[in-house]
């Protein structure tokens, strides 16, 4: 009896010490993926409409119609932005991480971003900063 009890405890401590850590680099990258990191900062740069008539109507106001039109055929409708280095900006995004959760929290994330709820939840949140800059502005 002791001999079997010695024994499951032996394999029980050895199933313990097997299971093996998150390893940071690619947890890192599971919740890289799952946030769609890649297609959100892929998406900034390139042209940004704009109208100059909303950017403008509080400043411009006081100024005579003729005038405000004037000033506001002047400015393009479109402004060139340089595409950012997306490969820098994920070695920032990482480094970032790397320096504000574990590796086992990095796992815990990548798991939920993952999930079906995680997606809708991380869509949830970008809608709702959306919203909250949009009304802001």
């Amino acid at each position: 009896m002791k001999k079997t009890i010695l024994i499951l405890m032996t394999l029980t401590l050895f199933a313990c010490s097997s299971t093996p850590k998150p390893d940071a680099n690619i947890e890192f990258e599971r919740l890289y993926v799952a946030l769609g990191m890649e297609e959100i900062l892929s998406s900034f740069g390139g042209e940004i409409n704009i109208s100059p008539e909303q950017l403008f109507s509080e400043t411009l106001r006081d100024l005579p119609e003729s005038q405000k039109r004037v000033f506001i055929e002047s400015i393009p409708s479109k402004v060139m932005t340089d595409p950012i280095n997306v490969n820098a900006a994920k070695v920032v995004f990482k480094t970032k991480l790397l320096s504000l959760l574990t590796a086992e929290e990095l796992k815990l994330a990548a798991d939920f971003y993952s999930s079906d709820a995680g997606l809708k939840a991380h869509r949830a949140i970008i809608d709702a900063e959306v919203a909250v800059s949009e009304s802001l502005d």
